[in-house]
C-alpha cells in the first residue's frame, strides 16, 4: 500500500480524465491517491508521500498548463528535495508541434530530477494524433510504473 500524490495539469480536461483513470487503477491496486488539480509544494510536503505521479498536457509553445504552473514555480523557488522518492510523469501532447511535443512533461520530469527524485521508468508521452483513448496508453504505462516504483 503506497500513498501517492498526483498533481494534474490540464487545459481541455483530457489530462484530468487520464488522471482519474490512473487514480481508479491505483485505488483498485490498494493504494491511496490524492489527485490534485491545484497542486502545491505545501501539499507535497504535507505528508510522507511514497511516490509522486504527475499527469500533464502541454499548452501554447510547450508550456505547462496554468493550473500546474504555480506548482512548477514553487518547486523551483522552494526546492523541496525528494531524496530518491520515486516519481512518474504522464505527458500528453500533439506531435504536430514537433519542437514542443509533450514539453510540459519534460520540464516537470527535469525539475523532479533536479530535486533528487528517482524515475524508475521513463516518462510516457501520449500523442493525441496517434491515440483516441489516452487512458489506455497511460494505464499500460502505469502497470510497469507500479511494479517498479511501488515494489
Amino acid at each position: 500500500m503506497a500513498n501517492i500524490y498526483l498533481p494534474v495539469g490540464s487545459v481541455t480536461g483530457t489530462a484530468i480524465a487520464v488522471a482519474n483513470a490512473l487514480t481508479e487503477a491505483l485505488i483498485v491496486a490498494g493504494h491511496e491517491v490524492l489527485l490534485d488539480i491545484n497542486a502545491s509544494v505545501a501539499t507535497l510536503n504535507s505528508q510522507p508521500w511514497d511516490a509522486v505521479l504527475v499527469v500533464t498536457s502541454t499548452t501554447g509553445q510547450g508550456d505547462i498548463p496554468a493550473n500546474l504552473l504555480p506548482f512548477y514555480a514553487q518547486l523551483e523557488e522552494q526546492f523541496p528535495l525528494q531524496n530518491g522518492r520515486p516519481f512518474g510523469v504522464v505527458s500528453l501532447g500533439d506531435s504536430s508541434y514537433e519542437r514542443t511535443f509533450c514539453n510540459a512533461g519534460a520540464l516537470l520530469e527535469e525539475r523532479l530530477f533536479e530535486l533528487q527524485g528517482k524515475a524508475p521508468i521513463p516518462r510516457v508521452t501520449i500523442d493525441a494524433i496517434e491515440t483516441s483513448n489516452p487512458d489506455d496508453d497511460a494505464l499500460c504505462w502505469l502497470k510497469e510504473w507500479m511494479e517498479v516504483a511501488l515494489a
